[in-house]
């Protein structure tokens, strides 16, 4: 069954053209992924489908069963909500009911009249009918999976990678059968990432995303959907598949692009030795060669030619002795060495909150440490791209924002000169585009002229602190390329698996208490290794949040001193408790007695199945389903249970 179907839709902005007539299906159960360059119209093409961008023509037709949930960038948010209430507040059924029968006990709890009963007793039959009691214990398993346990914190508390988190979890739980991401993976820890994969790669439901994560791709997508050139193709298979694909296409269109060249040299001679055009042939010969001259021209894929304008690094380069930082009392780093050598390649892991951004602050110098030293060579010049950017000057065009950075020109090692506009075009910035408007630049368009400004400072330490958010696959490939040949160090910080594993040739990885390891392991290695020790230890790290700025940390440390607090408090209740028995109210009691009626059902088919089981033991199949059953039995009586000792 067709979910939606673009049927020769075009879009401009301004005076670009970013495609044309696009014909475009998504099946039910389909997972579909959107590839481009930065400006290439991949976001415009969801709010497109979403119906909430218009097209210049064609049209869009919507199966009268669709239902999106969608996540976009930036979505907008309630600051003073509280998690559990901006959960419960999705387009989902269940949560309509549960919001129902919350809003019932409220009523209950003020006004016992027979009406309010009657409508709290319905509340509860709707619950029963529905199976949503088991809705809200599995929304919070989700998000304790992912690290988050207070679900009472406003929004407005959360770092970003925490409500990224939420979102994620929101979007997922919404009543659809067509689930669309925007760059779902930015700005998340990699165990996230992973989470997300597990789920995406069993979810039923059709899939629509774009990303950069090629892991990611190549592990879910079925189709790759390309905008290339205002042309839209499609392309079955994984993102490896892709690739094949793609440069088989390349390679057909350059030998005919070759031909076609190739025809015009010779037809050109010809017209040059033959006198004014009066046959019939010679007209049909002409207006052949206008044709193909005329032809939409193949162009070889522009490379990113990164400048290296090597600055050569002293004897000592950077070193690290005894490094020391604390927050409010909790230790991040705590007694770091480190001696970095010509051409380290260094990536720095942990999770969101450990401290990843604070280390490269204190190598860059811009923070100061509690102790120890961080002593640069005398040589050593920094590069740092951190995952804010510079606010970039949006009244300004491309080009003169480059002069005023580097001036007309720079200078390389051997004495020659390089305009600013050729090294615009080496980062992708053509002729046309470099007259543009910083605020007419798209996210990645930004972060990628950012990229040239920290490089044309001519650095030989470079530190990047999640590079590839919001930089395209093409900016991707070729700036790994250029980080593989870069003379000079680099430091990494990046959830990005396949950047990490080409680039990084070692790790220092954060654990509790400010404890740094080092390994030498690639990163999916060390990842590999890091789950097989949890499982055998039966730990688990919890993330409580992001590395992007150190206010996000403040934030987060405050909210742990208030769990401390309140669960200090909390004991202190019990034991008072364990005195005097503690008054249940109404809502309580009735939830108790719920309990005690749905445990005793559950005892009561448990005990059928244990006794049927032995007699399925011909029978694979219906052994499998009893089996099955019996698990979830008994995990939904253990939930319960816990819910029964939490009432009292």
């Amino acid at each position: 069954m067709i979910l939606i179907s673009a049927q020769g839709i075009t879009k401009s902005i301004g005076p670009k053209t970013l495609f044309q007539d696009v014909n475009l299906g998504i099946q039910e159960g389909e997972k579909l992924a959107i590839i481009g360059s930065n400006g290439s119209g991949k976001s415009t093409l969801l709010r497109i489908l979403l119906g909430q961008e218009e097209i210049d023509s064609g049209q869009i037709v919507n199966n009268r069963n669709l239902k999106i949930s969608a996540l976009l960038q930036d979505p907008a948010f309630d600051p003073e909500q509280q998690i559990i209430d901006h959960i419960v507040s999705t387009k989902n059924r269940l949560f309509e009911v549960i919001r129902r029968y919350e809003e019932a006990c409220e009523k209950i709890e003020l006004d016992q009249s027979s009406e309010v009963e009657e409508e709290f007793n319905q509340a509860i039959s709707e619950m029963d009918r529905l199976q949503a009691w088991d809705t809200e214990s599995n929304f919070k398993s989700m998000l304790t999976e992912l690290g988050i346990t207070n679900l009472h914190l406003k929004m407005g508390e959360l770092s970003g990678g925490m409500r990224k988190k939420v979102e994620l979890v929101k979007v997922i739980l919404e009543e659809s059968n067509l689930l669309i991401l925007d760059e779902p993976t930015n700005h998340l820890d990699v165990e996230t990432i992973m989470w997300l994969e597990d789920y995406l790669v069993d979810m039923k439901k059709a899939l629509l995303l774009i990303t950069h994560d090629r892991y990611f791709l190549d592990r879910i997508m079925d189709k790759i959907i390309e905008i290339d050139r205002k042309k839209v193709r499609v392309f079955d298979g994984k993102y490896s598949d892709y690739l094949e694909k793609k440069n088989e296409i390349r390679e057909m269109e350059e030998r005919l692009e070759e031909k076609a060249k190739s025809f015009l040299r010779t037809e050109i001679e010809w017209l040059r030795r033959q006198p004014k055009a009066r046959g019939t042939k010679q007209k049909a010969r002409i207006q052949r060669y206008e044709e193909v001259d005329g032809r939409e021209k193949v162009t070889v894929d522009k490379k990113l030619e990164l400048i290296s304008l090597e600055t050569k690094q002293g004897k000592t380069i950077l070193e690290v002795k005894n490094l020391k930082k604390s927050f409010q009392g909790k230790s991040i780093i705590n007694g770091l060495n480190y001696h970095f050598r010509r051409k380290e390649r260094l990536g720095i892991v942990g999770p969101n909150g450990s401290g990843k951004s604070t280390l490269l602050n204190l190598l860059a110098g811009t923070l100061e440490p509690d102790s120890g030293i961080v002593k640069p060579g005398i040589n050593t010049v920094f590069g740092y791209f951190d995952q804010i950017s510079r606010e970039l000057d949006p009244s300004l065009k491309v080009i003169d924002y480059i002069k005023k950075k580097s001036g007309d020109s720079i200078s390389l090692e051997d004495g020659t000169k390089i305009s600013a506009s050729k090294i615009l075009e080496r980062f992708l910035f053509p002729g046309e585009m470099q007259y543009s408007l910083i605020e007419k630049l798209s996210g990645g368009e930004k972060r990628r002229l950012y990229l040239v400004e920290i490089l044309l400072k001519n650095p030989n330490f470079l530190l990047l602190d999640e590079p590839t958010n919001d930089l395209d696959i093409q900016t991707l490939t070729i700036l790994e390329e250029y980080l593989m040949d870069f003379p000079g160090c680099v430091v990494l910080v990046s959830h990005d698996r396949y950047f990490m594993d080409r680039i990084t040739h070692s790790l220092l990885a954060f654990r509790e208490n400010g404890e740094i390891l080092q390994s030498h392991l690639s990163y999916s290695e060390f990842l590999d290794q890091d789950e097989k020790d949890k499982v055998r230890t039966g730990s688990k790290l919890t993330y409580t949040g992001d590395d992007e700025q150190e206010s996000n940390q403040t934030k987060e440390s405050t909210s742990t001193k208030k769990s401390m607090q309140a669960n200090s408090n909390s004991s202190s209740q019990l034991k008072s408790e364990s005195i005097a028995p503690k008054k249940l109210s109404y809502k309580q009691i009735r939830r108790k007695e719920e309990i005690e009626t749905k445990m005793a059902q559950l005892e009561s088919e448990q005990k059928e199945l244990e006794e049927k089981i032995p007699s399925l033991s011909s029978d694979y199949e219906a052994l499998t389903d009893a089996t099955t059953k019996l698990g979830t039995i008994e995990t939904e009586l253990e939930g319960l249970l816990i819910e029964l000792d939490s009432i009292g």
